[in-house]
């Protein structure tokens, strides 16, 4: 039976704080400090006194101006109005009109857990909270065997909308014809394996897709391909293909909630060594980044019918994965998860068909 969400369950209000998020790429944080938005609120980030990342609001205790538009001084921050200084903690540490003055609590910034892994900055969604754990490690990122293309790019949408488009199948015949899939149909089995930190769909039967992506995969066509799709807490999206000894490629999609219907995709593309990956290498990013400009095309559409007509959302049992990465959503949102780099036990399984 086809599924609806009501009002009260909107897309865009699953706000699963209590996590990591990417924020910029490593590269981006300099000497100079950087805005930055997570959950609508503006961060600013900056280097502390031994380099690492630290993160504040980005408004200064004494008058609220952005001190992402002050200065760095030797690990600190300065806001470019009075003076003031805030170290990576957030506590004010001068105030140059009062060099005697003791700046108390209320002085203070509030500040978001921050650190550096794998060339991403990565921000704990609560401010002033120890977080527990880690950020999401990318699989096979530091493994030579593998090439990897790294890309980004924005999307007019909530985290559930991206998400599930990034994990949803039947689409791509469609929105995507020619690049992925859209020859004739082939009737797939499904298995939805469900976990208590992520949802994932493994194709059985699945024939090398068409369209130019299906020949980078497999160029020499083959049998007994792998494709399994999934979502893992608080908003990473994966598509993995495996054919023969060699062919592998996952997609690891970091999703940042920059407000409610804007999300920002950190993507990484790893691909095992081979002849012809090197030979079809130059072509790889282009033909994604077509991918993800249909993709924003379509979800910014969606997004402006639901500002203007409100939500409706019908679901069937091709919709293989969206169902299950909202309620892990609403989860998160309500409770913090336990996440562990490889999943636990399944909860339950639900097998199915569709027909792309």
């Amino acid at each position: 039976m086809a599924e609806q969400f009501s009002s009260s369950e909107s897309e865009s209000s699953q706000q699963a704080e209590a996590y990591w998020y990417i924020v910029c790429q490593s590269k981006e944080l300099g000497s100079r400090p950087v805005m930055v938005r997570l959950f609508g609120r503006d961060l600013v980030l900056f280097r502390g006194q031994d380099g690492s990342p630290a993160a504040l609001i980005d408004r200064c205790a004494h008058r609220n101006v952005p001190l992402s538009d002050g200065r760095c001084v030797e690990g600190e921050l300065q806001c470019p109005y009075h003076g003031w200084k805030f170290n990576a903690q957030g506590r004010c540490t001068e105030v140059p009109a009062q060099p005697e003055f003791q700046p108390g609590q209320s002085h203070s910034v509030p500040c978001f857990a921050a650190m550096e892994s794998q060339g991403y900055v990565w921000v704990f969604g609560k401010p002033d909270q120890e977080p527990r754990g880690r950020p999401y490690r990318i699989p096979f990122l530091e493994d030579t065997d593998y090439v990897h293309v790294r890309y980004q790019a924005d999307f007019d949408a909530s985290i559930h909308a991206t998400a599930e488009n990034i994990l949803d199948v039947p689409h791509t015949a469609f929105l995507h014809k020619g690049l992925f899939r859209g020859g004739k149909p082939n009737r797939i089995q499904t298995e939805v394996r469900h976990f208590s930190d992520r949802v994932e769909c493994e194709f059985l039967n699945e024939p090398r897709p068409s369209g130019l992506l299906g020949k980078i995969l497999a160029p020499g066509g083959g049998e007994g391909m792998f494709h399994c799709d999934r979502f893992i807490l608080p908003s990473v999206a994966q598509v993995e293909y495996r054919l023969g000894d060699r062919g592998h490629l996952l997609t690891t999609s970091c999703l940042t909630p920059i407000s409610d219907w804007q999300t920002r995709m950190y993507a990484v593309v790893s691909l095992r060594k081979s002849f012809w990956l090197q030979l079809f290498r130059p072509v790889i990013t282009p033909i994604a980044m077509k991918v993800v400009r249909q993709d924003q095309e379509m979800l910014a559409r969606q997004t402006k019918s639901v500002a203007d007509q409100g939500e409706h959302y019908a679901y069937t049992p091709a919709d293989t994965l969206g169902p299950g990465i909202m309620k892990l959503l609403r989860r998160a949102a309500r409770e913090s998860v336990a996440i562990g780099e490889e999943p636990g036990q399944v909860t339950h399984v639900v097998s199915g068909e569709i027909c792309v």
